[in-house]
């Protein structure tokens, strides 16, 4: 737009700042809400208008050696004198944010509210683009950027930009893959008849060369985002059938294997092509695996739940829910399923001195069994709960009482070479 600073000038004064006091300045990425609609509403020629009003108020309260430019459509940069504490930052946006609310526009276009990215320059500041991306990541991604009122983020200070991590994160997980960096762990699942071990829970670990154990909170999250999580799965999925097959074997004892439906495979109506593609390169006895959903994911998905379920029951595996009172459960999706497992979630078992916990666990309990289904209480953590369990007729636990995660060398030693039992004879409980 003609008498409008653009984007090439700016970046020639980013450069000059740099070269001299970079650190005594910010970038701002400044842009109109909701601009679209505004042009939708009012016209192009409205929205032109608007673009050179906000320009001209801006520029008119900048100080000496500050400066604006109009990129394009309702986006701006300003390189302005910032200062550090946020306090004074937080002022400092109020007022310029104010004077262009306040503008005295046309009464029909209403309050103009804006969305700020703030970067503040330091001794050896980045190149202009990567300012520019820093500043503008703070505005579009932050968790205020939908408001209808304006917003600000401060990078490195109210924003810290994840993506750079998660970039690294999807490009280190195919040679991570090839590398099997992925390592397959096992949570017992104790039978609190006899405490032997016949069931677990397949887990996975990232074991990187260099930086060693990822947390799972770190990654799997991320996986779940950017679609890499079905990969993951079908990963684990052929090493939890290599184990079975293999200590089948050398043991002739059969271990069952549950593992978990990621929420993108359960949403894809041609998840368990997949998986069949996989078991039939690695065939194991199929009562041998068993699919756990969560809670989570199937809540107010009950005709896909139904339909999953039963795809998986009719090759030949069982299916479970997993997180059972973990959210808003529904006792619908227990009596319209052809699931075989209830799996309690951890969240139920917090104090054991309420008698409220202990009068819902034991309705759970009990409906569950007068609807023939299976009973696995996990994150168990106190000889109370395993007792009061056992009383119950609970079938599994699953919880750091007991065991915590392993890797499948030490299962092995443990529980088929050396026949090792949980201790779950009942104890007294005052």
């Amino acid at each position: 737009m003609a008498g409008l600073k653009n984007e090439q000038w700016i970046r020639a004064r980013y450069e000059e700042v740099c070269r001299n006091n970079p650190e005594e300045y910010a970038l701002i990425s400044m842009k109109i809400k909701r601009f679209r609609i505004f042009n939708r509403l009012f016209g192009w020629e409205a929205g032109d208008e608007l673009i050179a009003r906000i320009y001209d108020c801006v520029e008119s309260w900048l100080k000496p050696e500050e400066y604006i430019a109009h990129i394009r459509s309702g986006y701006y940069l300003l390189l302005v004198h910032m200062p550090e504490d946020y306090d004074d930052i937080f002022h400092y946006i109020l007022e310029i944010n104010s004077r262009i609310r306040d503008w005295p526009y046309d009464e029909k276009y209403g309050k103009i509210y804006m969305g700020y990215g703030i970067f503040r320059l330091e001794t050896n500041p980045p190149d202009f683009l990567t300012a520019q991306y820093n500043a503008d990541i703070c505005r579009t991604e932050s968790a205020e950027c939908c408001l209808r009122n304006s917003h600000f983020e401060v990078y490195g200070l109210t924003y810290h930009d994840a993506n750079l991590g998660n970039y690294n994160m999807e490009q280190d997980f195919r040679p991570a893959i090839e590398r099997e960096d992925f390592k397959l762990y096992l949570q017992p699942k104790v039978d609190l008849r006899t405490g032997e071990i016949t069931e677990a829970e397949a887990l996975v670990r990232w074991i990187d060369p260099v930086k060693g154990m990822i947390p799972v909170g770190e990654f799997l999250p991320e996986l779940e985002k950017n679609g890499l999580i079905g990969d993951l799965d079908l990963y684990m999925f052929q090493h939890v059938c290599s184990t079975i097959n293999r200590w089948l074997e050398i043991y002739g004892r059969k271990i069952k294997i549950s593992v978990n439906l990621s929420s993108n495979m359960f949403n894809y109506r041609y998840f368990l092509d997949e998986y069949k593609r996989i078991y039939e390169k690695v065939p194991c006895p199929k009562d041998c695996i068993e699919f756990e959903l969560l809670e989570s994911i199937v809540l107010n998905q009950l005709d896909l739940v139904q339909k999953v379920a039963e795809q998986l029951r009719d090759y030949g595996f069982a299916c479970s829910l997993d997180d059972f009172g973990s959210g808003y459960s529904s006792f619908s999706v227990l009596t319209n399923t052809a699931l075989k497992t209830l799996k309690i979630d951890r969240s139920l078992f917090r104090n054991y001195s309420d008698p409220r916990e202990r009068v819902l666990v034991r309705h759970i309990v009990e409906t569950a069994k007068e609807l023939d289904l299976k009973i696995v209480a996990k994150g168990i953590e106190t000889r109370e709960y395993v007792d009061f369990l056992k009383g119950l007729g609970c079938d599994y636990i699953q919880g750091f009482i007991f065991y915590k995660p392993m890797p499948v060398g030490e299962f092995e030693q443990r529980f088929l070479r050396n026949h090792e039992r949980a201790q779950v004879a009942p104890q007294s409980i005052e």
